[in-house]
């Protein structure tokens, strides 16, 4: 009963409005530092405010995980993408004090920018969107495999097909298969492009396939999008 109660109140303290305003108010904070950071004149002037806003984040964010982990009903919650977005927030400050090999510790330090995805937690937008994504993935992954298929096919075209007439351009199928994301996605960058005539047929039908293929992910989303809405509107 003892264990209820402190579940209960740590739910209502992690739940208060003011409590998350805070928690969304620091989350923006360290974007923005992190973004400063970048600018080494920037960092090398601020760096004992960056580090002490880097700590006292952590030590803020730390809490906040256990916490939550406290408030769990089963185990297995703590692979629940809002609470691995939490913990995989706060590892980077905590590598140097394991010993993490240094030379791969800025890589780690990339993922402080899964702070940003914290703010999911707090934004009942957000967390529809993940909602309908993770609903339609199989229509999804089904739609991008055939789209990877595709622009493997339409690669192997395009470097046969031009290869002779732009050996520069078309050197391989890797070089060829950047062309071919280009087209298929109707980006066209104009960096490479065919001269031939069967590759500007070919690129012609590719930006169709392209056009067509890429308006499903949209639709689909777009339809379960307006699902989810309607149900939250209706409850």
């Amino acid at each position: 009963m003892a264990n209820l109660q402190v579940k209960n109140s740590i739910k209502s303290f992690l739940y208060n409005k003011i409590v998350n305003y805070l928690l969304i108010a620091l989350i923006l904070f360290n974007v923005i530092c992190l973004g400063l950071e970048t600018d080494k004149n920037i960092y090398l002037t601020y760096k004992v405010i960056f580090q002490k806003v880097e700590l006292y984040s952590v030590i803020i964010f730390t809490v906040e995980y256990f916490l939550r982990l406290i408030t769990i009903d089963k185990l297995k919650d703590i692979f629940k993408p809002l609470m691995l977005i939490d913990l995989f927030a706060i590892l980077p400050f905590y590598f140097p004090l394991i010993g993490l090999d240094l030379r791969i510790l800025r890589i780690f330090r990339l993922l402080r920018i899964l702070r940003m995805f914290k703010l999911a937690r707090y934004f009942e937008a957000l967390q529809m969107i993940g909602k309908v994504i993770a609903k339609k993935k199989y229509e999804l992954i089904s739609i991008f495999g055939v789209l990877l298929l595709l622009m493997f096919i339409s690669s192997f075209l395009m470097f046969y097909a031009e290869a002779d007439s732009q050996p520069n351009a078309f050197h391989n199928i890797l070089d060829t298969f950047w062309w071919s994301l280009v087209t298929f996605t109707t980006v066209g960058y104009g960096d490479v492009y065919p001269i031939t005539p069967f590759g500007k047929i070919l690129s012609g039908i590719i930006v169709l396939i392209g056009i067509m293929l890429f308006a499903l992910p949209t639709s689909i989303l777009t339809a379960e999008f307006l699902n989810e809405y309607s149900i939250k509107k209706q409850d």
